[in-house]
């Protein structure tokens, strides 16, 4: 009996860890929406076929494989992201992220990513008193490693996304 009982135990703690991993999860990828980076991301891959189609302009591939290629895309920046949430993971608290969406969701913080030097007075102190909370405080503290963790992320999703596209138009008959 009390096995069973720890084993009850020991199954609802693992589905509440796994439910409250999945909230982390989805409310960082909902912060990398209101902050820009998903669309920084899928602007990205648009930048690489552009400069795929220049590299491959003498192979006349046809749009329609441009089009089949670039389907793909929205997975694409869906695993980039994924693989940006480890880099929060290890710095930002589940409470950091979420102060961090409300903060960025308001006008303040919506001016502060469009255009910093546009904030009006008022704004400038909301800001201010934002970066002053402990959440705030972590986010100055942590931006240098984040920063540098998101650009080795970045880089190494860059080069494989490249690299995939190549062998997928070689697969197709097209090479540089």
């Amino acid at each position: 009996m009390m096995k069973k009982l720890l084993l009850a135990i020991f199954f609802i703690s693992s589905l509440t860890i796994q439910a409250q991993d999945t909230s982390y999860h989805e409310d960082v990828l909902a912060y990398f929406k209101v902050n820009g980076t998903e669309a920084q991301y899928s602007n990205a891959t648009d930048g690489l076929f552009d400069l795929l189609k220049k590299q491959y302009e003498s192979q006349n591939v046809p749009e329609s494989v441009w089009t089949e290629l670039k389907a793909d895309s929205p997975k694409q920046v869906e695993r980039v992201l994924n693989m940006l949430v480890s880099a929060y993971r290890g710095t930002y608290s589940h409470e950091d992220i979420q102060n961090m969406l409300a903060f960025y969701e308001t006008g303040t913080g919506r001016q502060l990513l469009a255009d910093r030097t546009a904030l009006d007075y008022e704004q400038q102190k909301e800001a201010s008193v934002f970066y002053n909370t402990p959440t705030g405080q972590k986010i100055l503290m942590a931006e240098p490693d984040i920063a540098q963790n998101i650009g080795e992320i970045s880089q190494i999703w860059s080069r494989d996304l490249y690299r995939s596209m190549v062998d997928k138009l070689a697969e197709k008959g097209y090479s540089m």
